[in-house]
């Protein structure tokens, strides 16, 4: 009897089976990575969080021992000793600019950048992730020093994405020594590291409002003020006043 022999299957996958795993392969490969960014970003926005704690933190120990809140920081050179320093002008004891500059990072010992940041090394290069600062012109002059009735030099307002207002104020009479405007604010542009809603818009004069709130599609900006009672009380706190 004539026995037909069957022809063994030769190892490896055929063509079908191989793009059946690519795809399969694909769409894991996606699931994962949506989570993995989301993951990311949210230890960076924790990091910078960590980040502006630490410079309010560090602004406020300033005020308690020179009496004042510190000037932004101007040079754009990294190449010179000036630079992360407050900008001050020694003859009249008022910062250099009265609108926003960039925190001061060496003078209070910080890190320049967020979690989204990089360093500069040249006077050309932008301000990637580096924190934006603005202070009240009443709280950072030389003399005279921080005091309970010492009033605003500026109007620094905070907002929420609907325009309602974070900060109190009235302005008028003794109430304006118990409204909550921020006498010093720090911000970080967040990952897509521009300046969103209020923050986008320079304001060159006295008075600024800015913007806080939760992320959105157009808003990822993280910010951190200091109202001028709590200020007062941290620094009588530390024998500063």
């Amino acid at each position: 009897m004539h026995q037909v022999r069957l022809r063994p299957r030769q190892g490896g996958f055929t063509l079908a089976e191989l793009a059946i795993v690519l795809v399969v392969l694909t769409v894991l490969a996606g699931a994962l990575v949506i989570p993995f960014r989301g993951q990311l970003e949210l230890r960076q926005r924790q990091r910078t969080e960590a980040l502006l704690a630490d410079a309010r933190a560090a602004l406020i120990g300033f005020a308690a021992v020179h009496g004042r809140l510190p000037c932004p920081a101007t040079q754009t050179d990294p190449a010179n000793p000036a630079y992360g320093q407050e900008s001050i002008d020694a003859i009249s004891g008022n910062c250099v600019v009265a609108t926003e500059g960039m925190l001061p990072w060496r003078t209070l010992a910080l890190s320049p950048i967020d979690a989204w940041g990089q360093p500069r090394k040249a006077p050309t290069e932008p301000w990637t992730g580096h924190f934006r600062y603005r202070v009240d012109t009443g709280f950072s002059r030389v003399t005279p020093r921080i005091a309970p009735d010492t009033p605003y030099g500026d109007e620094i307002k905070v907002v929420d994405h609907n325009g309602g207002a974070i900060t109190v104020s009235t302005y008028s009479g003794a109430d304006a020594l118990k409204n909550t405007v921020a006498v010093a604010l720090v911000y970080s542009t967040g990952p897509d590291l521009a300046a969103n809603g209020q923050n986008a818009s320079y304001e060159p004069g006295a008075d600024a409002t800015y913007e806080q709130g939760e992320p959105t599609p157009g808003f990822d900006d993280m910010v951190t003020w200091i109202g001028r009672p709590q200020l007062i009380a941290r620094m009588a706190e530390a024998g500063g006043l």
